[in-house]
């Protein structure tokens, strides 16, 4: 129950975000760097389930809004835009931002250490209510199920990129750490998305 026409965009954009060199990308490398591909992937299942908790906590809301009122959707989505332009801005000042985190010691540490630092922060859970509600479509189903269904696709792009970074993260922790020129790429990419996401909610006029 997606509106296919949508989907590329999305797909684009979400290839675009995961591929950022955000805080999950640091905590994953340095733990797998640290301690092996086991305690990287531990970092990463926790970081996938705190966003997903995230997700449903999103949908659950924008349900909730949306019942109660006719414009809550209309609202939503040009807080959205203007917050994540507010986003694009933020990174374009930081695109050769060093590559920060500590590391977790093993799997199991790694796991509660990733979804810890989701749960906790509230910005993961404003970013899902700002980038998804513009990739659904009110009139072909409830744009909370839309929504979830987005979120799930969303992330097992993210486990994917986080699995390759977890495997390979010696030579990626390098590559990252030490050429600000990549920094700035990944940067300079999530940045873009950001700014003609946030430009497409406030600019279009889609509704839909």
């Amino acid at each position: 129950m997606l509106d296919w026409s949508l989907f590329p965009l999305f797909f684009a954009a979400g290839l675009a975000l995961a591929l950022s060199p955000g805080p999950d990308m640091a905590f994953t490398l340095a733990t797998a760097a640290a301690r092996g591909p086991k305690a990287g992937l531990g970092a990463v299942g926790g970081i996938i389930t705190g966003g997903l908790i995230w997700t449903l906590a999103a949908a659950a809301g924008l349900a909730a809004l949306v019942a109660t009122s006719d414009h809550a959707l209309t609202v939503i989505r040009y807080a959205g835009g203007a917050y994540l332009i507010w986003l694009a801005i933020r990174t374009l000042r930081a695109l050769d931002a060093p590559l920060k985190a500590e590391a977790a010691r093993d799997a199991w540490q790694g796991f509660r250490q990733g979804l810890m630092t989701n749960l906790l922060n509230p910005k993961i859970g404003l970013f899902f209510l700002a980038l998804l509600p513009q990739f659904t479509n009110p009139e072909i189903g409830p744009v909370w199920l839309q929504m979830l269904t987005l979120g799930f696709i969303f992330f097992m792009m993210g486990t994917v990129i986080l699995t390759i970074v977890a495997l390979a993260a010696g030579a990626a922790r390098d590559r990252l750490v030490r050429s600000a020129a990549s920094r700035r790429a990944l940067n300079g990419l999530a940045a873009t998305a950001f700014g003609g996401l946030g430009l497409r909610l406030l600019f279009s006029g889609n509704t839909a």
